[in-house]
């Protein structure tokens, strides 16, 4: 090595170095201790340091590192009781079947048994069977319709999957029928379109699909295009992209994670945007699914380097402007989901991470990223952390979330017997 590259390295060296002694000075003199997670805790005052973060912002994206984080699952609850019940939030919106839970919710009475069967069939399991989320969805969301301040019930995944999607090939059938287009009297309408319409997500027929996709495009030349914002026009799209994705997945494609991110956004913006354009909007969903700027995280494995949810809705600078999105990080411990018996131990500690300039006497923390970038707007100084999984990725967190929610002991969910 000539000696002016080994100058510019041992530069870039210091140069890091310093940089993420920047950040660890800021995470060590701003950490905000969080009394507890339990969600029967209605005392909020070590929560206010979290809501003067948010401050004006309209949506609230609460992560987890795996669908199987039983204190996270607690903390979330915590954090959606206080959004709530102080900060005017009255949307719950889940990475959960975006027809059955809102065509579905509607339509459904609001009694506390109806209530129960209705997400327990319709969310996915790994959270509606999972006991730590029992005091979320079998009592506080069906005690609020005892109040004067409901919480309604959304759903912005592409896949479908919720019981209530049983009566979807009635939904598009009735609706298309009232539209009178051509299609609908055509012999492969009643042969091969409507029975497909309960078969996209499991249906491995490459052929089927794709000309349950090309079906669905003749529907979209047909039908007035007024309707291009409507929630029927969107279901029928989001078939579309589950066939495009399976095929992807059937395949081998590099995309088919890509294509359903792609179209939850979409699902969100018209949440956001027509649905529930006056009111405010929690997000319940994976930490990978809702962070932003992936470019800034390194990649450990090939199968990362794909484009998520949150990169093509805060795309939308209004809706970036509008959006507070918390990851979550844990030190030590155990995770797994209740859908497989196998457990994990999270990844063991790096020297100089994010969790390990946290005292080991702290149990839960929130650090308020924003508050750096606020500070420090032009800082790009990567750093080890726990944030999309359980193990280590090196990259610009500050940009990537806009705040931590900070767990010392991981452990995994106990199914609802």
């Amino acid at each position: 090595m000539s000696k002016n590259l080994l100058v510019l390295f041992f530069i870039f060296i210091t140069l890091q170095t310093y940089g993420q002694k920047k950040i660890k000075d800021f995470v060590e003199k701003n950490i905000n201790t969080i009394r507890t997670i339990e969600p029967d805790s209605l005392d909020f005052s070590d929560l206010e340091v979290f809501g003067k973060a948010i401050d004006d912002s309209k949506i609230v994206m609460l992560g987890e590192q795996d669908h199987g984080d039983a204190p996270t699952f607690l903390a979330k609850t915590r954090l959606i009781k206080y959004l709530h019940e102080k900060k005017g939030f009255n949307v719950l919106a889940f990475e959960s079947d975006f027809f059955a839970l809102n065509n579905g919710w509607d339509k459904l009475e609001k009694q506390k048994a109806k209530i129960d069967t209705f997400l327990q069939k319709n969310i996915f399991s790994i959270w509606t069977n999972c006991k730590q989320c029992d005091n979320l969805f079998y009592n506080y969301i069906p005690k609020s319709f005892e109040d004067k301040n409901p919480i309604t019930i959304t759903g912005f995944d592409s896949q479908v999957h919720g019981q209530h999607s049983n009566t979807l090939k009635i939904f598009i059938d009735d609706f298309l029928k009232a539209k009178g287009i051509s299609f609908v009297n055509a012999k492969s309408y009643q042969s091969s379109f409507l029975p497909f319409i309960d078969s996209t997500r499991i249906s491995k027929d490459l052929a089927k699909h794709r000309l349950f996709i090309n079906q669905i495009d003749t529907i979209f030349n047909q039908l007035p295009k007024s309707l291009e914002g409507s929630f029927e026009f969107l279901v029928l799209h989001n078939l579309q992209e589950s066939c495009k994705s399976s095929i992807s997945f059937l395949t081998k494609g590099k995309d088919y994670m890509e294509i359903r991110d792609r179209q939850m956004a979409e699902n969100l913006k018209w949440l956001v945007n027509n649905k529930f354009p006056n009111q405010k909007i929690i997000v319940w969903a994976h930490s990978e699914h809702i962070l932003k700027n992936k470019n800034l995280i390194k990649p450990v494995f090939s199968n990362e380097n794909w484009t998520n949810m949150g990169h093509f809705f805060t795309r939308d600078s209004l809706l970036n402007s509008q959006t507070y999105i918390l990851g979550f990080s844990s030190k030590l411990g155990t995770a797994g989901r209740i859908t497989n018996p196998k457990t994990y131990n999270v990844s063991s500690l790096k020297k100089n991470s994010f969790e390990t300039w946290i005292d080991d006497h702290t149990k839960y923390a929130f650090i308020d990223f924003k508050k750096i970038r606020g500070l420090s707007p032009k800082s790009t100084e990567y750093f080890n952390m726990k944030g999309k999984h359980h193990g280590y990725n090196e990259a610009v967190w500050i940009e990537v979330f806009d705040g931590i929610f900070y767990i010392r002991d991981m452990y995994p969910c106990e199914k609802i017997k």
